[in-house]
Protein backbone atom coordinates (compact mmCIF):
# COMPACT_ATOMS: atom_id res chain seq x y z
CA UNK A 1 0.00 0.00 0.00
CA UNK A 2 1.09 3.40 -0.88
CA UNK A 3 0.76 5.75 1.81
CA UNK A 4 1.98 9.57 2.31
CA UNK A 5 2.31 12.01 4.89
CA UNK A 6 3.19 16.02 4.86
CA UNK A 7 4.45 18.22 7.44
CA UNK A 8 5.29 21.75 7.31
CA UNK A 9 3.78 25.68 7.30
CA UNK A 10 3.24 28.02 4.75
CA UNK A 11 6.00 30.49 6.18
CA UNK A 12 7.87 27.99 8.55
CA UNK A 13 11.15 26.84 7.65
CA UNK A 14 10.19 23.80 5.14
CA UNK A 15 7.61 21.68 4.07
CA UNK A 16 8.00 17.93 4.44
CA UNK A 17 6.91 14.75 2.70
CA UNK A 18 7.51 10.80 3.20
CA UNK A 19 5.38 8.69 1.35
CA UNK A 20 5.65 5.07 1.91
CA UNK A 21 5.40 1.71 -0.30
CA UNK A 22 6.58 3.40 -3.55
CA UNK A 23 8.91 0.40 -5.62
CA UNK A 24 12.49 -0.34 -5.84
CA UNK A 25 13.84 0.45 -9.44
CA UNK A 26 12.28 3.62 -10.87
CA UNK A 27 14.49 5.67 -12.28
CA UNK A 28 14.18 9.65 -12.06
CA UNK A 29 16.44 12.81 -11.07
CA UNK A 30 16.07 15.98 -9.08
CA UNK A 31 15.45 17.77 -12.66
CA UNK A 32 12.14 15.56 -13.32
CA UNK A 33 11.21 16.44 -9.91
CA UNK A 34 11.71 20.19 -10.51
CA UNK A 35 9.96 20.51 -13.48
CA UNK A 36 6.70 19.42 -11.61
CA UNK A 37 7.23 22.04 -9.13
CA UNK A 38 7.92 24.86 -11.49
CA UNK A 39 4.77 23.95 -13.77
CA UNK A 40 2.85 24.27 -10.19
CA UNK A 41 4.74 27.78 -9.98
CA UNK A 42 4.78 29.57 -13.29
CA UNK A 43 1.17 29.22 -14.54
CA UNK A 44 -1.22 32.37 -15.26
CA UNK A 45 -2.93 33.90 -11.98
CA UNK A 46 -0.23 33.16 -9.67
CA UNK A 47 0.97 35.90 -6.62
CA UNK A 48 4.16 37.91 -6.04
CA UNK A 49 5.15 34.94 -3.42
CA UNK A 50 5.86 32.28 -6.70
CA UNK A 51 8.48 34.80 -7.93
CA UNK A 52 10.22 34.62 -4.76
CA UNK A 53 9.75 30.82 -4.15
CA UNK A 54 12.45 28.80 -5.95
CA UNK A 55 11.11 25.14 -4.37
CA UNK A 56 14.59 23.95 -3.78
CA UNK A 57 14.45 20.65 -2.20
CA UNK A 58 16.26 17.88 -0.82
CA UNK A 59 15.58 14.06 -1.21
CA UNK A 60 17.29 12.66 2.08
CA UNK A 61 15.40 8.97 1.54
CA UNK A 62 14.40 6.39 -0.88
CA UNK A 63 16.75 7.71 -3.53
CA UNK A 64 20.33 6.35 -4.50
CA UNK A 65 22.02 7.00 -7.93
CA UNK A 66 18.61 8.63 -9.47
CA UNK A 67 16.70 5.30 -8.68
CA UNK A 68 14.41 4.58 -5.60
CA UNK A 69 15.65 2.12 -3.61
CA UNK A 70 11.95 0.64 -2.10
CA UNK A 71 12.46 2.86 1.04
CA UNK A 72 10.41 5.86 1.83
CA UNK A 73 10.77 8.35 0.27
CA UNK A 74 11.18 11.48 2.38
CA UNK A 75 11.36 15.60 0.53
CA UNK A 76 12.07 18.71 2.03
CA UNK A 77 11.41 21.94 0.18
CA UNK A 78 12.41 24.58 2.00
CA UNK A 79 10.50 27.98 2.03
CA UNK A 80 12.54 31.31 0.97
CA UNK A 81 9.39 33.34 2.39
CA UNK A 82 9.70 32.61 6.21
CA UNK A 83 7.88 34.37 9.37
CA UNK A 84 9.59 34.21 12.15
CA UNK A 85 6.91 35.63 13.88
CA UNK A 86 3.36 34.90 13.45
CA UNK A 87 0.39 37.83 13.59
CA UNK A 88 -1.55 37.72 16.79
CA UNK A 89 -4.49 38.92 15.18
CA UNK A 90 -7.72 37.07 16.05
CA UNK A 91 -9.64 38.37 13.34
CA UNK A 92 -10.67 35.07 11.46
CA UNK A 93 -10.99 35.17 7.33
CA UNK A 94 -14.33 34.60 5.81
CA UNK A 95 -13.72 31.48 3.35
CA UNK A 96 -10.46 29.97 5.29
CA UNK A 97 -10.48 27.27 8.01
CA UNK A 98 -9.18 30.39 10.39
CA UNK A 99 -12.46 30.00 12.36
CA UNK A 100 -13.25 26.61 12.66
CA UNK A 101 -9.70 25.86 13.11
CA UNK A 102 -9.28 28.68 15.97
CA UNK A 103 -12.48 27.41 17.85
CA UNK A 104 -11.17 23.13 17.63
CA UNK A 105 -7.88 23.81 18.58
CA UNK A 106 -8.34 26.63 21.33
CA UNK A 107 -6.19 29.06 19.49
CA UNK A 108 -6.06 32.56 19.50
CA UNK A 109 -4.04 33.29 16.80
CA UNK A 110 -5.83 32.84 13.43
CA UNK A 111 -2.46 32.88 11.30
CA UNK A 112 -1.27 29.51 13.62
CA UNK A 113 -4.56 27.46 11.88
CA UNK A 114 -3.79 29.75 8.46
CA UNK A 115 0.19 28.40 8.08
CA UNK A 116 -0.57 24.57 7.85
CA UNK A 117 -4.13 25.21 5.80
CA UNK A 118 -2.42 27.37 3.09
CA UNK A 119 -1.97 25.68 -0.39
CA UNK A 120 1.04 26.11 -0.15
CA UNK A 121 1.41 22.70 1.17
CA UNK A 122 0.47 21.53 -1.94
CA UNK A 123 3.94 22.46 -3.40
CA UNK A 124 4.86 19.01 -1.31
CA UNK A 125 2.41 16.91 -2.62
CA UNK A 126 3.63 17.82 -5.78
CA UNK A 127 6.97 16.77 -5.37
CA UNK A 128 5.62 13.17 -4.09
CA UNK A 129 3.07 12.76 -6.60
CA UNK A 130 6.15 13.18 -9.77
CA UNK A 131 7.68 10.12 -7.96
CA UNK A 132 4.33 8.18 -9.13
CA UNK A 133 3.72 10.58 -12.25
CA UNK A 134 6.93 8.69 -13.41
CA UNK A 135 6.19 5.51 -12.09
CA UNK A 136 2.93 5.35 -14.64
CA UNK A 137 5.12 7.20 -17.66
CA UNK A 138 7.47 4.04 -17.38
CA UNK A 139 4.53 1.83 -17.40
CA UNK A 140 3.22 3.76 -20.12
CA UNK A 141 0.51 6.20 -18.97
CA UNK A 142 -0.02 9.44 -19.75
CA UNK A 143 -1.43 12.08 -17.38
CA UNK A 144 -2.54 15.40 -18.50
CA UNK A 145 -5.05 18.17 -17.73
CA UNK A 146 -6.11 21.78 -18.89
CA UNK A 147 -8.14 24.67 -17.62
CA UNK A 148 -11.93 24.64 -19.30
CA UNK A 149 -13.45 27.20 -17.47
CA UNK A 150 -11.87 30.98 -16.21
CA UNK A 151 -14.63 32.32 -14.28
CA UNK A 152 -17.35 33.15 -16.93
CA UNK A 153 -14.71 32.90 -19.44
CA UNK A 154 -14.51 29.24 -21.77
CA UNK A 155 -11.66 29.69 -24.22
CA UNK A 156 -8.25 28.39 -24.10
CA UNK A 157 -6.70 31.46 -26.17
CA UNK A 158 -3.93 32.32 -24.05
CA UNK A 159 -4.66 36.12 -24.86
CA UNK A 160 -8.08 36.25 -23.89
CA UNK A 161 -7.25 34.66 -20.35
CA UNK A 162 -4.33 36.90 -19.34
CA UNK A 163 -6.75 39.70 -20.04
CA UNK A 164 -9.24 38.45 -18.26
CA UNK A 165 -6.70 37.58 -15.62
CA UNK A 166 -5.24 41.10 -15.48
CA UNK A 167 -8.54 42.49 -15.23
CA UNK A 168 -9.56 40.72 -12.16
CA UNK A 169 -6.38 41.82 -10.61
CA UNK A 170 -6.88 45.03 -11.27
CA UNK A 171 -10.22 45.28 -9.52
CA UNK A 172 -8.99 42.99 -7.29
CA UNK A 173 -11.02 40.20 -7.72
CA UNK A 174 -9.92 36.96 -7.42
CA UNK A 175 -11.69 34.24 -9.96
CA UNK A 176 -12.58 30.23 -9.94
CA UNK A 177 -13.04 27.92 -12.54
CA UNK A 178 -12.72 24.14 -13.81
CA UNK A 179 -9.99 22.12 -15.01
CA UNK A 180 -10.02 18.78 -16.25
CA UNK A 181 -7.90 16.06 -16.01
CA UNK A 182 -7.28 12.40 -18.27
CA UNK A 183 -5.55 9.55 -17.51
CA UNK A 184 -5.14 7.40 -21.24
CA UNK A 185 -3.93 3.93 -21.30
CA UNK A 186 -4.54 2.81 -17.79
CA UNK A 187 -5.52 -1.51 -17.30
CA UNK A 188 -8.65 -2.77 -17.24
CA UNK A 189 -9.68 -3.38 -13.57
CA UNK A 190 -8.23 -1.08 -11.25
CA UNK A 191 -9.80 -0.06 -8.35
CA UNK A 192 -13.43 -2.59 -7.44
CA UNK A 193 -16.82 -3.27 -6.71
CA UNK A 194 -16.52 -5.49 -4.26
CA UNK A 195 -16.47 -3.00 -1.11
CA UNK A 196 -17.47 1.35 -1.44
CA UNK A 197 -13.35 2.00 -0.15
CA UNK A 198 -12.40 -0.06 -2.96
CA UNK A 199 -14.48 1.35 -5.78
CA UNK A 200 -11.63 3.77 -7.32
CA UNK A 201 -13.86 6.52 -7.86
CA UNK A 202 -14.21 7.42 -4.69
CA UNK A 203 -10.50 6.94 -3.79
CA UNK A 204 -9.77 9.33 -6.99
CA UNK A 205 -12.78 11.94 -5.02
CA UNK A 206 -11.03 11.49 -1.69
CA UNK A 207 -7.87 12.90 -3.36
CA UNK A 208 -9.37 15.52 -5.80
CA UNK A 209 -11.75 16.94 -3.12
CA UNK A 210 -8.98 17.53 -0.41
CA UNK A 211 -7.02 19.86 -2.68
CA UNK A 212 -7.70 23.58 -2.07
CA UNK A 213 -10.38 25.30 -2.95
CA UNK A 214 -12.07 22.42 -4.95
CA UNK A 215 -16.26 22.43 -4.69
CA UNK A 216 -17.04 20.04 -6.87
CA UNK A 217 -16.14 17.05 -9.27
CA UNK A 218 -17.37 14.96 -11.79
CA UNK A 219 -16.44 11.64 -13.50
CA UNK A 220 -16.91 11.84 -17.64
CA UNK A 221 -20.53 13.71 -18.62
CA UNK A 222 -21.25 13.88 -15.07
CA UNK A 223 -23.56 15.98 -13.98
CA UNK A 224 -24.82 15.94 -17.56
CA UNK A 225 -26.17 12.47 -16.93
CA UNK A 226 -29.10 13.77 -15.07
CA UNK A 227 -31.00 15.07 -17.91
CA UNK A 228 -30.32 11.61 -20.03
CA UNK A 229 -32.14 8.64 -20.54
CA UNK A 230 -31.18 5.74 -18.90
CA UNK A 231 -30.26 4.51 -22.89
CA UNK A 232 -28.91 7.70 -23.27
CA UNK A 233 -26.29 7.37 -20.53
CA UNK A 234 -24.73 4.03 -21.42
CA UNK A 235 -21.42 3.50 -23.47
CA UNK A 236 -22.03 1.07 -25.57
CA UNK A 237 -20.18 -1.45 -27.07
CA UNK A 238 -19.00 -1.73 -30.57
CA UNK A 239 -18.29 -4.71 -32.18
CA UNK A 240 -14.66 -5.00 -33.50
CA UNK A 241 -11.58 -6.13 -32.61
CA UNK A 242 -10.84 -4.98 -30.34
CA UNK A 243 -13.80 -4.45 -28.83
CA UNK A 244 -14.70 -0.56 -28.42
CA UNK A 245 -17.13 1.69 -27.25
CA UNK A 246 -19.35 3.95 -28.89
CA UNK A 247 -18.79 6.81 -26.44
CA UNK A 248 -16.87 7.40 -23.43
CA UNK A 249 -19.70 8.91 -20.81
CA UNK A 250 -18.75 7.52 -17.66
CA UNK A 251 -15.39 8.75 -18.14
CA UNK A 252 -13.04 5.39 -17.75
CA UNK A 253 -15.02 4.18 -15.15
CA UNK A 254 -17.84 1.47 -14.47
CA UNK A 255 -18.31 -0.37 -11.33
CA UNK A 256 -15.53 1.78 -9.30
CA UNK A 257 -13.23 -0.11 -11.81
CA UNK A 258 -11.10 1.54 -14.73
CA UNK A 259 -13.03 0.02 -17.83
CA UNK A 260 -10.37 0.49 -20.25
CA UNK A 261 -11.40 4.13 -21.82
CA UNK A 262 -9.85 7.22 -20.98
CA UNK A 263 -10.21 8.12 -17.17
CA UNK A 264 -12.10 11.64 -17.56
CA UNK A 265 -12.88 14.29 -14.79
CA UNK A 266 -13.22 17.64 -13.80
CA UNK A 267 -13.15 19.44 -10.83
CA UNK A 268 -14.77 23.19 -9.89
CA UNK A 269 -12.07 25.44 -7.83
CA UNK A 270 -13.66 28.24 -6.02
CA UNK A 271 -12.28 31.88 -6.20
CA UNK A 272 -9.64 32.52 -3.81
CA UNK A 273 -10.94 33.64 -0.93
CA UNK A 274 -7.61 35.30 0.12
CA UNK A 275 -8.77 38.52 -1.22
CA UNK A 276 -6.84 41.52 -2.96
CA UNK A 277 -8.84 44.10 -1.44
CA UNK A 278 -9.89 44.96 2.20
CA UNK A 279 -13.01 42.07 3.64
CA UNK A 280 -14.94 42.46 6.60
CA UNK A 281 -14.66 40.26 9.68
CA UNK A 282 -15.00 40.35 13.35
CA UNK A 283 -11.93 40.17 15.87
CA UNK A 284 -12.90 37.60 18.55
CA UNK A 285 -10.68 39.05 21.76
CA UNK A 286 -12.95 42.38 21.48
CA UNK A 287 -16.02 41.12 19.41
CA UNK A 288 -15.64 44.13 17.80
CA UNK A 289 -16.10 44.45 13.81
CA UNK A 290 -12.68 44.47 12.10
CA UNK A 291 -11.00 44.68 8.76
CA UNK A 292 -8.55 42.20 7.01
CA UNK A 293 -6.16 43.24 5.27
CA UNK A 294 -5.21 42.09 1.58
CA UNK A 295 -3.08 39.44 1.36
CA UNK A 296 -0.81 38.32 -1.45
CA UNK A 297 -3.14 35.60 -2.95
CA UNK A 298 -3.43 34.36 -6.29
CA UNK A 299 -5.80 36.01 -8.23
CA UNK A 300 -6.57 32.58 -9.78
CA UNK A 301 -5.85 29.23 -8.52
CA UNK A 302 -7.35 27.24 -11.04
CA UNK A 303 -4.12 26.54 -13.27
CA UNK A 304 -2.18 25.57 -10.26
CA UNK A 305 -4.74 23.34 -9.17
CA UNK A 306 -4.77 21.30 -12.54
CA UNK A 307 -1.22 20.42 -12.57
CA UNK A 308 -1.65 19.98 -8.73
CA UNK A 309 -4.57 17.80 -9.47
CA UNK A 310 -2.28 15.66 -11.86
CA UNK A 311 0.06 14.68 -9.35
CA UNK A 312 -2.55 13.79 -6.86
CA UNK A 313 -4.29 11.68 -9.35
CA UNK A 314 -1.07 10.16 -9.93
CA UNK A 315 -0.49 9.29 -6.23
CA UNK A 316 -4.07 7.38 -6.26
CA UNK A 317 -3.15 5.51 -9.03
CA UNK A 318 0.21 4.21 -8.65
CA UNK A 319 -1.42 2.97 -5.71
CA UNK A 320 -4.24 1.65 -7.39
CA UNK A 321 -1.30 -0.16 -9.59
CA UNK A 322 0.53 -1.60 -6.43
CA UNK A 323 -2.55 -2.95 -5.27
CA UNK A 324 -4.08 -4.52 -8.55
CA UNK A 325 -0.22 -6.25 -9.44
CA UNK A 326 1.83 -5.84 -5.80
CA UNK A 327 5.43 -6.07 -6.08
CA UNK A 328 8.48 -4.16 -4.63
CA UNK A 329 10.33 -3.43 -7.99
CA UNK A 330 9.28 -1.98 -10.84
CA UNK A 331 10.49 -4.93 -12.52
CA UNK A 332 7.82 -7.00 -11.14
CA UNK A 333 5.37 -4.42 -11.24
CA UNK A 334 6.18 -4.04 -15.06
CA UNK A 335 6.01 -7.79 -16.14
CA UNK A 336 2.85 -8.11 -14.41
CA UNK A 337 1.27 -5.61 -15.69
CA UNK A 338 1.89 -6.65 -19.38
CA UNK A 339 0.97 -10.29 -18.49
CA UNK A 340 -2.37 -8.67 -17.54
CA UNK A 341 -2.53 -5.98 -20.45
CA UNK A 342 -2.00 -8.81 -23.16
CA UNK A 343 -4.58 -11.35 -20.85
CA UNK A 344 -7.24 -8.44 -21.24
CA UNK A 345 -6.51 -7.39 -25.03
CA UNK A 346 -7.17 -11.33 -25.77
CA UNK A 347 -10.35 -11.21 -24.21
CA UNK A 348 -11.37 -8.30 -25.70
CA UNK A 349 -10.12 -9.12 -29.31
CA UNK A 350 -11.88 -12.49 -28.89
Amino acid sequence: MLRYLTAGEAHGPALIGIMDGFPAGVKIDKAYIAKSLARRRNVPGRSQRQAQETDSFYISSGLYKNTTTGAPVAVMLKNVSQFAVLDPSAVPRPGHADLAGMLKYGVSASAVIRERASARETAVRTALGAFCLRLLELLDIKISSRVIKLGHLRSEDTKTILREIEQAGRSGHSLGGIFEVKVENLPVGLGSHAQWDRRLPSRLAAQLMGLNGVKGMEFGSGFDLAAMKGEEALDLFKKGNPLKRLTNLAGGIEGGMTNGMPLVLRAAIRPVPGQRSPVCSIDLKTGKTATVAPGRSDITAVFAAAVIAEHLMALELANALLEKFGGDSLKEIEARAVAWRKHTNKFLRG
